[in-house]
């Protein structure tokens, strides 16, 4: 019974991004955001298709999130008895978001909750013993576990698909102070990012002990600061508000090279894709910078996002996650790159 469900889960979700992206290339009629929120027009979904400059990243519609109804309980893996046929829950001030195929993961600091979002039924679940602030983080792993930086305890705690503690990670150091993560090694290690002693701490499962990474190159304070993550491949980005620049670091903690010097102004919040794009959101800008070895920052202000007030970001894939905290909304972007420059 299970295996049918799954099936016939995978089967909509399929065809739900078949369609949303059938329709983003093609620019025919009015594209729907989905979910709630404005829909886009016809020429907005034209000028998506348009051919983009080499070099350049396009972003294009696919959808916005704005609420959706509640999971019925004991549903099996988020999927209801009837789908849309509980309350309507309405995001409130989205902060943190991770994306992983069909799974969305929001934690709104508006009403201190975090949500499982299923995007092709637009269907919500809860998360219980965790609390979402500003502070938090949150990330989804292959298997589609959900890892929360819970914004009071300052633990990272990792739930199974159906909500399920399976196991929260806290140093033994009271002096640690978390303030990101990531994960790396095909979500196999756990970096905590600790901005008391400019390093990250490395955990993998099975109850090993934390390996401290403290970023350096020529210099001492080379690195000020340790304030967000973002992992792909072998490298670690660093992001350092105090200088303004993200560090392209190695796991043993060399740090080779910069992006963003003289770019960044004010970074907040970092996403990183297996391609080594880096997507950095700059508060004073109010706006989200593509960083680049070599390449000029390549701006997307609030206007072009479709938010208001900048909050978390995420990556997968071709999509890019923007949550709104102003009007309670998550955007996704489908993002198309043009030919090598």
């Amino acid at each position: 019974m299970t295996m049918r469900f799954l099936s016939i889960r995978q089967a909509l979700a399929r065809a739900a991004l078949r369609a949303f992206s059938l329709a983003a290339a093609l620019g025919a009629g009015v594209l729907l955001a989905g979910c709630g929120g404005m829909p886009m027009t016809q020429a907005e979904a034209t000028a998506t298709a348009r051919d983009v400059p080499a070099g350049a990243v396009a972003l294009g519609p696919f959808r916005t999130v704005a609420g959706g109804f509640l999971a019925a309980p004991g549903a099996v893996f988020g999927m209801p008895t009837r789908p849309g046929s509980g309350a309507y829950v309405k995001l409130l001030a989205p902060a943190a978001v991770a994306l992983r195929g069909n799974d969305l993961l929001v934690a709104d600091s508006g009403s201190g909750r975090v949500w499982r979002v299923d995007i092709a039924l637009n269907t919500f679940s809860p998360i219980a013993g965790v609390t979402a602030t500003l502070g938090s983080a949150v990330a989804l792993g292959p298997d589609l576990s959900a890892w929360v930086l819970d914004g009071l305890s300052r633990q990272v705690q990792r739930f199974s698909r159906d909500a399920r503690l399976l196991q929260s990670y806290r140093t033994d150091n009271a002096a640690t102070s978390t303030a990101a993560f990531t994960l790396a090694d095909g979500g196999g290690t756990l970096l905590l990012a600790d901005d008391s002693q400019r390093q990250w701490l490395e955990l993998r499962p099975a109850g090993a002990r934390a390996t401290p990474v403290r970023p350096g190159g020529t210099e001492p304070l080379d690195v000020r600061g340790v304030d967000a993550l973002a992992s792909a491949g072998d490298s670690v980005y660093v992001l350092d508000r105090n200088a303004a620049v993200v560090h392209v670091v190695r796991r043993d903690g060399q740090v080779t090279g910069k992006l963003g010097a003289g770019e960044l102004k004010q970074p907040v919040a970092i996403a990183a894709d297996r391609r080594g794009r880096v997507f950095v959101v700059d508060a004073q800008d109010r706006a989200i910078k593509l960083l680049r070895p070599g390449r000029p920052a390549q701006v997307f202000d609030a206007a072009q996002l479709r938010v208001q007030m900048i909050g978390g970001i995420a990556i997968d894939e071709q999509f890019l996650v923007v949550t709104d905290r102003l009007t309670g909304q998550v955007v996704i972007h489908s993002l198309r790159e043009g030919p090598a420059p």
